[in-house]
């Protein structure tokens, strides 16, 4: 086995790792929870009086209606383990964050694996998307999981993968999912942020919080003036943020000028920026509270996902 298999294979079983070891963290909270709920329990069982019994009732199913929420300080996986680690253990829960790039860079699998990872967590994830159509988006998540994109329909039968879809009327093209919200008119901002808002307080009946990545933000760009477009994401972002969602906005480099960017990374609570120099690729974090390094990092690709070269604790800026 030639070098860089052995590196690709280290990585992936790496991955694993984490991710079992993440597993495991979050049954025994389970765990906790369920012998929480059964002391309660047995405080009703063991009540002399009526009147006592139905009191403690009535605490037991208070509790068991509120949601879990996000703690102080959480973080959550990008799906990539070495983001992760650049990032002191993810990404702020919730938040607003930005994958800037040029085409074809890895923040396409870097929102790809977030997408699965929400999945693979059992955390329902919205997908906004305006210049992707849909089968290509279940092919990549499903490439993330490596499994066959039939499995991926099946958490889109679920509600754990929600598409709204504003690409297929936009070429004149039928959506390629049944159960996807479709929008008629990339230009109907209005339409775009009731049908979220719908799905938003669906998903949050059952579930403390959920994920959304949005594909991109640059097809709405030319369409609008700069001062609506900017109150639409600011609007957009702090309706998520308020509501317990840890979002990702994909944003296209060099098709717009650098001021836009410059305000929508204001806008949002950090970015994760990507560029290409000469032959190798290279990513850096902006913003996030903190990072191993704020420097530019090398970028290795490995097939579905990526890792990064050596970065430092003495460099934090």
């Amino acid at each position: 086995m030639e070098s860089n298999e052995i590196g690709t294979k280290i990585a992936e079983l790496q991955q694993i790792k984490e991710s079992l070891e993440k597993t495991i963290r979050l049954a025994e909270e389970k765990k906790r929870e369920v012998e929480s709920v059964l002391q309660s329990l047995a405080k009703i069982d063991s009540a002399s009086m009526p009147q006592a019994k139905a009191e403690e009732a009535k605490k037991v199913l208070v509790e068991l209606k509120e949601p879990t929420l996000p703690r102080k300080n959480q973080k959550i996986s990008t799906g990539i383990s070495k983001i992760d680690e650049l990032l002191l253990g993810g990404l702020p829960m919730p938040s607003n964050v930005v994958l800037f790039g040029a085409p074809f860079t890895s923040k396409e699998t870097l929102a790809y694996n977030f997408m699965a990872n929400s999945v693979r967590e059992n955390i329902p994830v919205v997908i906004i998307t305006a210049d992707k159509d849909l089968s290509q988006i279940k092919y990549e998540i499903s490439q993330a999981l490596s499994v066959d994109e039939e499995v991926v329909e099946g958490f889109e039968e679920d509600g754990m993968i929600r598409f709204v879809d504003v690409y297929s009327k936009s070429i004149q093209s039928q959506s390629s999912s049944k159960r996807a919200v479709v929008i008629d008119n990339i230009s109907n901002l209005s339409v775009l942020l009731k049908s979220v808002e719908n799905i938003e307080q669906e998903i949050l009946k059952t579930y403390p919080y959920y994920r959304l990545v949005f594909i991109s933000l640059t097809a709405f760009i030319p369409q609008f003036d700069e001062k609506v477009f900017m109150k639409f994401t600011q609007q957009f972002t702090q309706k998520r943020k308020a509501n317990r969602c840890t979002a990702m906005y994909m944003l296209e480099d060099g098709l717009f000028d650098q001021k836009v960017f410059e305000t929508i990374s204001y806008i949002m609570d950090g970015t994760i920026e990507f560029k290409i120099v000469n032959t190798k690729q290279y990513v850096k974090v902006v913003g996030l509270s903190n990072a191993r390094t704020r420097e530019w990092v090398e970028v290795y690709n490995r097939g579905e996902t990526f890792d990064l070269g050596s970065f430092s604790l003495e460099r934090v800026r």
